[in-house]
């Protein structure tokens, strides 16, 4: 279970994220809220690329702070701006990714092809990323983000600049992850969860103000 218990961040005077208490199990969590209500510094936070000013962040009861590499190993991420290295094929980037993240060389060429083909690009693995559409990007970016099959999966903003047949693809694809893990899907638009969410969390500056099953929010 991962926990958030009265959450804050602030920077100087200006207050980003304001006592945040919540518990998420396995299931998927649609963060919606527009820009600039606080949901990218909350997801930060979450991967550990924030602290926050006050409250904790727990798995299973422990503070992630203390749990350091191991929550981190239970962690994938997606950030809003993916970055990649134009002149690597999908495979070298994705065997890059594993070696960052600690696979054996054995282990990450299996994961590699199993998720290269699972995202749909299997057939493009050999290709440079730069010739990718912004679609086949974001798969690839998805794809690195379960490279060590994470328990807890982070999503910000996956589905921005696709096109409406990305989006539905790039929908059904995290819906199916989520059976057996917590994936957090931050968006501001209503139709990229409100058919795979099993709740909904809406933020408002800086503030959770709902939290429950889409069909209360939609």
């Amino acid at each position: 279970m991962l926990t958030l218990s009265h959450v804050s961040k602030s920077y100087g005077k200006f207050p980003a994220v304001e006592d945040i208490s919540l518990e998420m199990e396995h299931g998927l969590y649609g963060m919606l809220a527009p820009n600039g209500a606080g949901k990218t510094t909350l997801i930060k936070m979450i991967a550990t690329l924030l602290v926050p000013t006050q409250g904790e962040i727990l798995w299973d009861g422990i503070p992630v702070a203390k749990l350091g590499e191991k929550y981190r190993d239970l962690l994938g991420y997606l950030p809003q701006q993916f970055g990649y290295y134009p002149e690597f094929t999908a495979d070298k980037f994705m065997m890059y990714m594993a070696a960052l993240k600690g696979l054996g060389k054995s282990v990450a060429a299996a994961r590699t092809g199993e998720l290269l083909e699972l995202v749909g690009l299997s057939e493009v693995k050999n290709k440079k990323i730069k010739t990718f559409s912004g679609g086949m990007k974001q798969r690839l970016g998805i794809a690195q983000a379960m490279l060590n099959d994470p328990e807890v999966l982070v999503l910000d903003e996956p589905t921005a600049g696709l096109d409406p047949k990305e989006r539905v693809r790039f929908r059904n694809l995290i819906s199916s992850f989520s059976k057996d893990k917590i994936v957090l899907l931050s968006t501001h638009i209503v139709s990229d969860i409100e058919y795979i969410a099993n709740e909904i969390l809406v933020m408002k500056s800086g503030k959770l103000i709902h939290q429950g099953k889409p069909e209360a929010v939609t």
